[in-house]
């Protein structure tokens, strides 16, 4: 069901309308802060402090489990920069958008146990390749950037021996192969679904895990 037609089903059903519109002041979407990422079309808590635009269930998996003696290593950059920086030791983001690496570069707020490096994005080339070329290994991986079939794939060399894999949107049919390459390479798939901020859809936020691995699961 597209965002559309779910927001015309709830505004069609005074009942439902009521009800979503009561939690404007109570109620779960205003504790996490939904209202406040969908009035400023961006991913922030009910503070305004910015976090990953992912599931709020995988947030709260995450947030509790990170720490410093963790590196992080993610495709795309932005609040979620900000977000892992404030619990990781050090992270390190690849963006494709010069502009947007740009403002990030050039606002002065970039954290100083962060790292942002510009690759231009062809599939199957650098930018996938990147975590591979820094030959570093990194606990966490976050594919949420373009190219993600192959960005799975090439995390799977860059991980440390307890790193794990976490894929945004899992649940589309064009990352299953994605998907499914990380299983048969003996991860073991934990997908957290749910809403995220400030959009009105449910979607899936993936965790590829070993037995032995960082985040104690």
């Amino acid at each position: 069901m597209s965002t559309f037609s779910s927001l015309l089903q709830v505004l069609t059903n005074p009942a439902h309308l009521r009800s979503l519109l009561s939690f404007n002041s109570k109620g779960y979407l205003d504790d996490i802060g939904w209202f406040k990422a969908f009035d400023s079309k961006s991913p922030v808590d009910r503070d305004g402090n910015p976090i990953p635009w992912v599931t709020y269930s995988f947030i709260d998996f995450i947030k509790d489990r990170l720490n410093k003696a963790h590196t992080v290593f993610e495709f795309g950059s932005g609040n979620s920069t900000y977000f892992y920086a404030k619990y990781a030791g050090v992270v390190v983001s690849v963006e494709h958008d010069k502009e947007w690496f740009d403002k990030i570069e050039q606002s002065g707020k970039k954290p100083e146990n962060s790292e942002l490096i510009y690759t231009e994005l062809v599939r199957g080339g650098d930018y996938c390749q990147m975590p591979g070329k820094l030959q570093e290994k990194f606990d966490i991986i976050i594919v949420d950037g373009r190219d993600r079939v192959n960005c799975c794939k090439q995390a799977v060399d860059a991980l440390s021996e307890t790193g794990v894999v976490v894929l945004d949107d899992s649940e589309r049919a064009d990352y299953k192969e994605g998907v499914d390459f990380l299983v048969a390479k003996g991860f073991k798939h934990l997908p957290f679904s749910g809403i995220s901020p400030g959009l009105f859809y449910r979607k899936s936020t993936s965790v590829f895990y070993k037995p032995a691995n960082c985040l104690g699961i």
